[in-house]
């Protein structure tokens, strides 16, 4: 856990990678040669704008930079998204989250309660 919020202090990690509208930015990885996935936009034939992730090795460098693919933002986001709204807001694993959270409280809730009475002992 501090592992991951110093990873993404100002200082560590630009403001635009963790507070940017693209969602796999800074996680996303291309399957080729490792570089990051970086946003890439264009026009289709109808005039509308597409966007995509696209190697950013191969965004500078070309086809002799790496072969890796493009995949469309939309797509990749929701296969993503879908991944983990399956594993994680599965109803097994929502019940094991909330059992443990409803522990804690209690756990918590005992304590203070031992704390109050050795303090009204003290007095």
């Amino acid at each position: 856990m501090q592992a991951d919020l110093k990873s993404r202090r100002p200082m560590v990690t630009p403001t635009r990678v963790t507070s940017g509208p693209t969602l796999l930015t800074g996680i996303c990885f291309c399957a080729k040669c490792g570089g990051a996935m970086t946003l890439r936009t264009g026009k289709g034939s109808a005039g509308g704008m597409y966007r995509y992730y696209t190697c950013s090795t191969k965004a500078r460098q070309g086809e002799t930079g790496c072969k890796g693919r493009s995949i469309p933002m939309d797509k990749l986001d929701d296969l993503v998204a879908g991944h983990f709204e399956s594993r994680l807001l599965h109803p097994d694993r929502l019940e094991e989250v909330l059992a443990s959270v409803l522990d804690r409280r209690q756990e918590r809730s005992a304590r203070r309660r031992a704390h109050r009475r050795a303090q009204q002992a003290d007095h």
